[in-house]
């Protein structure tokens, strides 16, 4: 399936909890609010299979991907039509004028409240329509699995059609019908696949995952330090995987328990297993549209800029995911506050706002959940240019680091991803999937600052020692200049840092270099000229 994130004039209330029949046949243009629209269609009598109106999509222009689609809350507060989270089969007829010519899908609309957007899922594979007119109608079929619509939220369902690049004409929707089957029994056990029963699994975060069951909606998971208990990880689970984050050494219980709306499984059992010392994080992250990626092409922090995708110059197929932790920022704690730019590749659409949000583990447990971890990832904090027309688009923050922070390396993920006015869902967290965007993964070093007059000087040697021309010095940081004094305590020569010193004039006997530092103060080394 492909998800497309797509603005829309339309907000959802809530579902509830029975059998989902319904057509949506454009007939009663009175009560227009059970149906949604992306870019500008009408209700026509041009575009009817059956009846006399239908929906027009009107493509070209601005326009370029729409859809029709039908909403479930308004069937739910008008018509008794209720989503139970079941498997549905969505089914509409359509036909188009000469001309335009793109790919038409069956489709699930996911309102996100967080961004009050639409996430757009095709459930159908693609009919391409090619140039001629289609004058009689067809039918589109698509299923939604079960578990898809948590019941209690909002969905649509309908079509959604992709033009080829600059074609232009009407495409035709009607009688927008979805059915979705009954449930009245508890949906059996499932296992898991991650974890094993007695295995071992790295510390941080990792990916627990099962197989799907018929009728489940979601699963109960729970993770904790004693049998049966939660105290790791509590919660209702939408789909078949959950990132849990693992203390190192540990010995862990988990069990996972499908449910639907006539209540949980029983009998399901548990299976417990140990964390070693390693560290290990969430991912790599995959993208819901592979097709459209937006990449960025360098990311520029502490000083020291990496360039990623140089060449990119539109959204596109890229990976959604780059692991880049052999390029380490060094990070000093002499400042407590550092800008990040981070430069994206956009498609150059003025009505597209694009974001980035940066993760940090500063305290080394394997995941970014901490306090002080996040940055930019809320709709207050976020970092964001709306309206974009360039391409590029440079995106810059502070990245404050948290008092009390222990020295070492720490993973810091960047992400940069499409966003409406509210912040995209793949912005929200360091383990979210991506959208349209990218996510990338750097290394910090931090590291104590360390002024001249602290750099360990007794490392520093000079060599071969005796010597007979040449006179190498190991180590020449912070040094200001280099005297050579014979043993009555004459200085013989002065010289400027170097790293080896042509003393072939002198004459043989002992001599005693100083470093002269800029700090002040001075390393002596003793070494005879043969």
């Amino acid at each position: 399936m492909k998800k497309l994130l797509l603005s829309c004039f339309l907000a959802m209330g809530i579902g509830a909890q029975a059998q989902l029949n319904y057509t949506g046949d454009f007939e009663d243009a009175t009560n227009v609010g059970q149906y949604g629209q992306f870019g500008g269609g009408t209700f026509e009598t041009a575009a009817a299979c059956s009846g006399t109106l239908g929906g027009q999509l009107a493509i070209g222009g601005t326009v370029s991907q729409t859809g029709w689609m039908v909403m479930n809350d308004v069937l739910e507060e008008e018509f008794g039509s209720v989503n139970n989270g079941q498997e549905a089969v969505v089914t509409f007829s359509y036909k188009k004028a000469a001309g335009v010519t793109g790919t038409l899908y069956a489709a699930v609309f996911t309102f996100v409240p967080s961004s009050g957007a639409w996430n757009i899922e095709y459930v159908s594979t693609g009919t391409v329509l090619g140039t001629a007119a289609i004058t009689t109608c067809a039918q589109k079929t698509g299923t939604i699995p079960a578990g898809k619509m948590q019941p209690g939220q909002s969905y649509a369902f309908g079509a959604w059609f992709v033009p080829s690049g600059g074609t232009s004409g009407n495409v035709f929707i009607d009688n927008i019908s979805i059915a979705q089957q009954s449930v009245t029994t508890v949906p059996a056990c499932t296992a898991f696949t991650n974890p094993v029963n007695g295995g071992v699994l790295p510390s941080g975060t990792n990916t627990f995952t099962w197989p799907a069951v018929a009728t489940a909606v979601n699963y109960v998971l729970t993770v904790g330090t004693t049998p049966g208990g939660n105290d790791t990880f509590g919660g209702v689970v939408a789909g078949t995987s959950q990132n849990v984050a693992l203390a190192p050494n540990t010995t862990y219980y988990a069990t996972v328990t499908p449910a639907n709306t006539v209540g949980e499984a029983t009998g399901c059992t548990g299976v417990t297993f140990t964390t070693n010392n390693v560290i290990t994080y969430c991912g790599p992250l995959t993208s819901s549209a592979p097709t459209a990626v937006a990449p960025i092409k360098s990311v520029n922090f502490a000083g020291t800029t990496k360039t990623s995708d140089a060449a990119a110059t539109t959204i596109g197929s890229f990976a959604a995911y780059e692991d880049f932790t052999t390029t380490v920022f060094e990070v000093k704690d002499n400042v407590t506050s550092l800008p990040l730019t981070v430069l994206g590749t956009t498609n150059g659409n003025p009505v597209n706002g694009w974001a980035m949000s940066v993760f940090i583990d500063w305290n080394s447990d394997g995941d970014f959940d901490d306090a002080g971890e996040s940055y930019f990832n809320t709709t207050a904090t976020m970092i964001r240019k709306a309206n974009v027309p360039d391409n590029p688009t440079s995106l810059t923050g502070n990245i404050a680091i948290p008092a009390g922070t222990a020295y070492g390396q720490k993973r810091m993920r960047v992400k940069y991803n499409f966003s409406g006015t509210a912040i995209h869902t793949a912005l929200v967290s360091g383990c979210a999937q991506m959208g349209n965007g990218q996510a990338e993964d750097y290394t910090i070093n931090y590291q104590q600052f360390l002024a001249v007059g602290d750099v360990n000087k007794s490392n520093v040697s000079v060599y071969p020692n005796p010597f007979k021309d040449v006179l190498k010095i190991s180590d020449i940081k912070g040094v200001k200049s280099i005297n050579i004094v014979d043993v009555s305590g004459r200085t013989v020569k002065t010289l400027a840092p170097a790293t080896e010193l042509n003393l072939g004039q002198l004459k043989s006997g002992m001599y005693f270099v100083n470093l002269q530092y800029t700090d002040g103060s001075v390393k002596t080394v003793k070494s005879i000229k043969k």
